[in-house]
C-alpha cells in the first residue's frame, strides 16, 4: 500500500508546475483524473512531448471543453468527489469558469484545493501569466546566473516550475493531515515567483548584511574558492573546495604545497579576495590531467568532484544506473523510451509507474462512467465536442 492510496486527485493544471506537483501524489498512490482542453495542453507537443511523459505518469485523462455547461458540470461532479483540487489558471480564469475554491467548497468542504500561478492569489500582479524564465528573471536567479562579462542567462531546466510542483505536493500532504484532525478542507496559494524569491534567500540576506550586489561569477560559488569548473586535458571537471582541510588535502595531492601558506590563498577569505589568481594559477597544473585522472586524485582525498556530462553521459552513468533514476517504458506512440523515476526512496513504499502518461482523453470513457454517465449521454457528449473520446 502506498501513502496516497485511496486520495482522490482532480487535476485541472497545466504546463509544468501543476503536473509535476500531482504526478508526486500519483506516484504515491493517489488516483489522479487530468483534465485536458479537446485539442490538448501545449506541453503535450511541446519538445516532442519529452517533458509530458514524464510528470503526467500514473495518471487518467480526460478531454473535456471546461467552458460549456455541459463540461463544467462534469467537472463539478469530479469534484465533489475529490479530496484535492489542483489547477494552474492564471487567478481569476477558474472563478469565470464557475470552478473557483468559493463554488467548489461549497459542494465540498473536505476538498484540499492547490492553485499554482506565476504571482499568485494576492498583490498587483496576480492576474499577469507567468512561467518559470520570468520568475528567474523577477526574482534576482538569472541576474546572477552566467559569466560575469557576458549577458544573464536562464537555468536550461525547469527549476522553478518542478519546485514549485514538489512545494505544492508538500502543502497538499500537510493539508490532508490536517484535515484528518479538522475533518476541514482549506486552500493552497503556491506561486513561482515565491518559489523563486525562496531559492534565492541567501543572495538577498547577503546584500541585507552587506550592501553588495551578488555578481555573476559562471560556475564558481559565492562563498568559497576554488569552488568551480576547470578545463582539464580532455574535458571540464567540477571541483568544490570548502574546508580549509580541503583545500590543503587538494594542494597536497597535486603538489601545490607552496600554495598552502601562499598569502593570498591561506584562507578561504583571501582566496575569495584573490579568485582570479588562484584561478589562473590552478588552471595550468589541472590541465596536465585528464578528467578521469583528476577526478581519481581528487576523490581519494574527499574532494568534492565530478566531470561534466552531457545527457548521453548521464544515461551511462554508474551511480545513475545503480539508484534505478532511469526507467524504461514503452510508450504506445513513442516507443521505448526512459523517464525518471521520483527521486527519493522509501523503506516501505517504493512507488512504480502503474500508468504511463496517458492518450488524450484515454479515460474519457471509463471515468464518465464512474459518474454514472450512460453510453448514450457519452456519445451526444462526443457529438457536441464537449469531451474527446480515444480511440
Amino acid at each position: 500500500m502506498l501513502p496516497l492510496d485511496g486520495v482522490k486527485v482532480l487535476d485541472l493544471s497545466h504546463a509544468a508546475a501543476g503536473p509535476c506537483c500531482t504526478m508526486l501524489l500519483a506516484d504515491m498512490g493517489a488516483d489522479v483524473v487530468k483534465i485536458e482542453p479537446v485539442n490538448g495542453e501545449l506541453f503535450r507537443y511541446a519538445g516532442a512531448g519529452s517533458m509530458f511523459v514524464n510528470i503526467n505518469r500514473n495518471k487518467r485523462d480526460m478531454a473535456l471543453d471546461l467552458r460549456t455547461e455541459e463540461g463544467r458540470q462534469i467537472a463539478l461532479k469530479l469534484a465533489e468527489r475529490a479530496d484535492v483540487l489542483v489547477e494552474s489558471f492564471t487567478p481569476g480564469t477558474v472563478d469565470r469558469l464557475g470552478l473557483g475554491y468559493n463554488a467548489i467548497s461549497q459542494i465540498n468542504p473536505r476538498i484540499i484545493y492547490c492553485s499554482i500561478s506565476g504571482f499568485g492569489q494576492t498583490g498587483p500582479y496576480r492576474e499577469r501569466p507567468g512561467y518559470d524564465p520570468l520568475a528567474q528573471a523577477m526574482s534576482g536567479m538569472m541576474v546572477t546566473t552566467g559569466e560575469p562579462d557576458r549577458p544573464p542567462v536562464r537555468t536550461s531546466v525547469s527549476t522553478i516550475d518542478y519546485g514549485t510542483g514538489m512545494f505544492g505536493a508538500y502543502a497538499i500532504a500537510l493539508a490532508l493531515l490536517q484535515r484528518q484532525k479538522t475533518d476541514q478542507g482549506q486552500m493552497i496559494d503556491a506561486a513561482l515567483l515565491d518559489t523563486a524569491v525562496f531559492y534565492t534567500a541567501h543572495l538577498t540576506t547577503n546584500y541585507i548584511l552587506t550592501s553588495q550586489l551578488p555578481a555573476r561569477l559562471g560556475s564558481a560559488n559565492v562563498g568559497f574558492a576554488p569552488n568551480q569548473v576547470f578545463e582539464t586535458k580532455d574535458g571540464l571537471i567540477f571541483i568544490g573546495v570548502a574546508t580549509e582541510k580541503a583545500w590543503q588535502s587538494f594542494c597536497q595531492v597535486l603538489g601545490l604545497n607552496d600554495l598552502i601558506q601562499d598569502p593570498r590563498f591561506d584562507t578561504n577569505v583571501n582566496r575569495m579576495l584573490n579568485r582570479e589568481e588562484l584561478v589562473k594559477t590552478l588552471s595550468s597544473t589541472l590541465k596536465q590531467y585528464t578528467s578521469e585522472e583528476l577526478e581519481a586524485k581528487l576523490v581519494a582525498v574527499d574532494i568534492p568532484c565530478g566531470p561534466l556530462l552531457n545527457v548521453d553521459e548521464v544515461i551511462d552513468n554508474p551511480q545513475v544506473i545503480a539508484r534505478g533514476m532511469l526507467i524504461d517504458v514503452d510508450h504506445p506512440e513513442k516507443g521505448k523510451i526512459k523517464i525518471t523515476r521520483m527521486p527519493i526512496s522509501l523503506s516501505e513504499a517504493a512507488p512504480e509507474i502503474r500508468l504511463q502518461a496517458p492518450m488524450l482523453g484515454e479515460h474519457t470513457n471509463e471515468i464518465l462512467k464512474e459518474l454514472g454517465y450512460s453510453e448514450a449521454e457519452t456519445s451526444q457528449l462526443a457529438e457536441k465536442g464537449i469531451i474527446l473520446q480515444h480511440m
